[in-house]
């Protein structure tokens, strides 16, 4: 299976139907599709190819979802981090993974400023802030990136299973991060795997509402683009707007740590008719 083509199925034969939803962003798969394209297609102008890896350490975000599924249909290997990393830990995985590219937020600007000079794999003008109107010397929004971007689908990258689709790095407690490797292979399991174990449909509700830079995080985003359903990313998460969700938007589908649930079940405002869309919690 493909997974580049998934957004393509869903954006053909189900254009309208409710695809993410991140703050105030709401997309239906035809549109969202445009907005993948949009960035595939300013990558690859700038000469970006397959097997050219992207760094990001951004919070949750649609620019990082869409970083992803640009990943699934070009062939550019994503490489998420946590935006907890400082200038040490940026650059011994920017370096390790020879990214071409580095997206971050406009806060990391003084951080990236200190080791530029030595990320030698970096494009000179490969620096594309998140989340800003106006960039810094030396740096570009992302918003200027894609700009003028064609929104057709980009030419067929002729990805193959063995192809690598992301690196995830480890925390590096006991020694440096270690990049690990995951397959389009590898991640075509996790759509069908988990679509099945989970008993998710095209019209379920995926809610999100941890950081999606974690390799957990792709637990219920692979299955959410192979069935075709809703997927809802929380910027940080809240306890009073997962449950607020969960009823607005009748989520049917959670991945939760052990802490969220427990800030859930002892808020004041907790009621377990509150949570009763749900068909399943990991």
């Amino acid at each position: 299976m493909n997974i580049g083509s998934l957004l393509i199925r869903h954006s053909k034969y189900r254009p309208d139907h409710p695809a993410f939803v991140c703050g105030e962003d709401r997309f239906g798969y035809r549109d969202f599709n445009a907005e993948v394209n949009r960035l595939s297609n300013a990558l690859i102008k700038r000469g970006l190819k397959k097997g050219d890896a992207v760094f990001a350490t951004l919070s949750n975000s649609t620019e990082l979802m869409t970083l992803y599924w640009m990943a699934a249909k070009t062939g550019i290997i994503i490489v998420p981090v946590s935006t907890l990393l400082q200038a040490s830990g940026l650059k011994s995985v920017i370096m390790d993974c020879e990214s071409v590219m580095v997206f971050a937020e406009s806060g990391f600007t003084e951080i990236l400023d200190v080791i530029k000079d030595e990320l030698e794999t970096v494009m000179p003008d490969g620096y594309v802030l998140v989340g800003c109107d106006e960039a810094s010397i030396g740096y570009q929004t992302y918003a200027n990136l894609i700009s003028g971007a064609s929104d057709d689908e980009p030419p067929e990258a002729g990805v193959s299973d063995d192809d690598i689709y992301n690196i995830m790095y480890t925390s590096g407690t006991t020694g440096a991060p270690k990049g690990i490797i995951h397959t389009h292979y590898v991640r075509a399991h996790y759509c069908t795997i988990f679509a099945s174990s989970f008993r998710m449909t095209p019209e379920s509700v995926v809610l999100h509402a941890g950081s999606i830079v974690f390799n957990g995080a792709m637990i219920d985003l692979m299955p959410w683009m192979f069935v075709g359903c809703t997927y809802i990313l929380h910027k940080a998460f809240d306890p009073v707007a997962v449950m607020e969700a969960i009823q607005q938007e009748q989520v049917t589908h959670m991945v939760l740590v052990p802490a969220q649930i427990i800030q859930i079940l002892n808020h004041p405002g907790y009621d377990p008719v509150k949570l009763s869309p749900l068909q399943m919690i990991l």
